[in-house]
């Protein structure tokens, strides 16, 4: 892979179509570029261009704008895969691309079978190594085919079950075009139909400011909140200044008069709705990894807090934290006990962070455990109660987010 500079904000996607054998337009594959200018992918760390190209997608433009209802198609690296967490949503519309720098071994098939069982489709491109066919193609819902290789009639037919979709790759002309769907192809892709065509971002790019970051959350999460401090943090970061002002603007807060003091806009909106706003806006500035992982740590945090309420012993605010600092390090590029260190926070909350010891540490495990399995519909009163708090969790977290798209 060729270097590129992936520190600035150049960077753009494109999408190239998917075809069926009647020219209609069912999907799309989303690639990655490093800026406007740029024909080819040139990535040097396959994370972070990957979560760039699908917050580009998902957050700047819109699924809906780019691509309706049509399937997407999204490359992954071993990293992506380890990482589910990071997957794109609604699952029935994206189709998983394995990659082939992916390895065939036990860890890839148990990262599948997850993905599988979250709904996402399955594409895999067909090679010359028969174990990786053996392992990664039954796996696959749909087997791409390159048409620039010779034809592998063998390998092609051993994984023709009569469910899974074959599309051909590279399909240049209309000859190519008519011998795979002659084969029995059902989906095409190729300068035949259509060369990629550029996106770029209707948003401008907003950095956070790491520094401002940890000294705000620090100053959210002292014994005794020094409001002029706050403000002054806040201040400093124009995109937070007027979400918090239209906050307690909202008909939620609203006082019948229009407030416009900062400080008297942090005493309305109070220390708990202080510290979930101000950190998912914050949070939503950074990089696209963050981006992406902001809608599992805001669920995770709220669950955390609804599976509190029923233990008088257990405060539901140190629940949400722990829950919401759970995912801090990987949001703030820091190591957790960076965070740990610089940051105030409850030694029970601390505990349950590093080594998801007691009550917190309890609450918090069992949160996490139920994400990787949110799909489980097994009728056990249990796994009912957990599935009621993950999926109230889950709309809070979007009615939260999707505030703040409006409030910005």
């Amino acid at each position: 892979m060729s270097a590129s500079v992936e520190d600035d904000d150049q960077y753009c996607i494109a999408l190239q179509p998917v075809c069926d054998a009647h020219f209609h337009h069912v999907g799309d594959e989303l690639l990655y570029r490093s800026s406007p200018q740029a024909n080819t992918a040139e990535i040097s760390d396959p994370l972070l261009a990957t979560a760039r190209a699908c917050s580009a997608a998902i957050y700047d433009i819109g699924l809906e704008k780019l691509v309706g209802n049509r399937w997407l198609f999204l490359n992954v690296s071993s990293e992506w895969l380890a990482r589910p967490e990071l997957l794109p949503t609604p699952a029935e519309q994206i189709v998983i691309e394995i990659t082939e720098s992916v390895a065939a071994d036990s860890e890839t098939i148990r990262a599948i079978q997850v993905i599988k069982a979250y709904g996402y489709r399955i594409s895999w491109t067909l090679g010359s190594d028969d174990s990786r066919t053996r392992m990664l193609g039954e796996l696959a819902d749909i087997i791409k085919v390159d048409t620039t290789q010779p034809y592998d009639k063998k390998a092609i037919q051993s994984l023709d079950n009569g469910e899974r979709t074959f599309l051909a790759e590279k399909v240049d002309d209309l000859d190519v075009f008519k011998r795979y769907r002659s084969l029995g192809f059902r989906l095409f892709q190729g300068y035949f139909f259509a060369k990629p065509k550029t996106h770029a971002s209707s948003m401008n790019a907003r950095r956070g400011n790491q520094s401002i970051q940890l000294r705000l959350i620090t100053e959210l999460y002292r014994d005794t909140v020094n409001l002029d401090e706050l403000a002054k943090l806040i201040a400093q970061d124009p995109y937070l200044y007027v979400t918090v002002l239209k906050r307690a603007n909202s008909g939620y807060f609203g006082q019948g008069r229009q407030i416009t003091q900062l400080k008297r806009s942090l005493q309305l909106l109070g220390l708990i709705e202080l510290r979930t706003l101000v950190a998912t806006v914050m949070l939503s500035q950074n990089g696209p990894v963050c981006r992406l992982t902001i809608k599992l740590a805001l669920t995770r945090a709220l669950m955390c807090r609804l599976l509190a309420d029923p233990f008088p012993g257990i405060d539901r605010e140190s629940a949400f934290t722990a829950g919401l600092f759970s995912l801090m390090d990987v949001m703030l590029g820091l190591p957790m006990e960076t965070l740990l260190h610089e940051v105030p926070l409850p030694e029970d909350v601390i505990v349950a962070l590093r080594s998801r010891a007691g009550s917190l540490g309890a609450l918090l495990t069992l949160a996490e455990d139920y994400e990787k399995m949110a799909v489980d519909d097994s009728g056990s009163t249990e796994r009912a109660q957990l599935r009621r708090c993950y999926l109230q969790a889950n709309e809070e977290a979007d009615a939260l987010l999707q505030s703040i798209k409006t409030f910005g």
